[in-house]
């Protein structure tokens, strides 16, 4: 136990950093994936057929594919497509705007390219799961109120925003929680592409210990903290729908 102690101890800063960007790039991803999804899940019940036929095109295509297939294609393939169409390298782009904003020396020895097209990778395939989310959340608000709003003059953005999605939120957030926390623990994939996050750094550590005890500490480490994130955010999901509901039943 002693020589358990003290190799967490002397490897804490390499398992705080690799939480932190487990945490701050699954966060990242998770309103990347957002940005993408709300847009997507309206064009899929949109009149218009051609928004209709990309939306429906992009989601079951990341819907048939696996997640560690996209995120080679998205470092291997967009990459060097961006960079030889458009000569678009990611860490020139962020070296150049940490220098703009004079932070130039917190630009990492190993790049950003991986963790740039990681979380890209991971929020592209989120924004397909989270669109049918957020449009069967949108399909189960009464067409009666749609309907009266269209009728008392309101556009199609002041519908959305202000009869839509407040209603459908309140169906919605227990299945975009499950999307989170499960977003939460495919950012492991990362590994592949050579990121430096939780589970990489904690195989890279165990693997240069030969005592098979701490190699299971280490690995059990790792599960706890995977465990205090995703049930946080559980926990807190379990609050805001508890809020949901008390605000629904005062209204009633």
């Amino acid at each position: 136990m002693d020589i358990f102690l003290r190799t967490i101890v002397a490897n804490a800063p390499l398992l705080v950093n690799a939480t932190l960007v487990t945490l701050i790039g699954s966060l990242v991803s998770i309103v990347l994936a957002m940005i993408l999804a709300v847009p997507t899940a309206f064009a899929r019940i949109a009149k218009n057929p051609l928004l209709r036929s990309v939306s429906t095109f992009y989601v079951e295509t990341v819907r048939g594919t696996p997640l560690l297939l996209q995120l080679f294609a998205w470092f291997y393939g967009a990459r060097l497509l961006l960079l030889y169409l458009f000569n678009f390298n990611a860490d020139t782009a962020v070296y150049h705007l940490l220098t703009t904003l004079n932070s130039n020396s917190l630009f990492p020895s190993q790049g950003v390219s991986n963790i740039f097209f990681a979380v890209i990778g991971l929020s592209f395939n989120y924004g397909a799961y989270l669109s049918e989310v957020i449009r069967a959340g949108i399909e189960a608000v009464d067409r009666g109120q749609t309907e009266a709003a269209e009728v008392l003059g309101l556009s199609r953005l002041q519908i959305a925003r202000y009869i839509t999605l407040p209603q459908a939120l309140r169906i919605m957030a227990p299945p975009l929680t499950n999307n989170f926390i499960t977003l939460i623990q495919d950012s492991s994939f990362w590994n592949v592409l050579g990121v430096y996050e939780l589970a990489l750094t904690t195989l890279t550590l165990s693997q240069a210990i030969s005592n098979s005890v701490i190699r299971w500490g280490l690995y059990s480490m790792e599960l706890a903290i995977y465990f205090v994130i995703c049930y946080s955010l559980s926990f807190a999901s379990q609050r805001i729908e508890s809020r949901l509901a008390r605000g629904v039943a005062g209204a009633n």
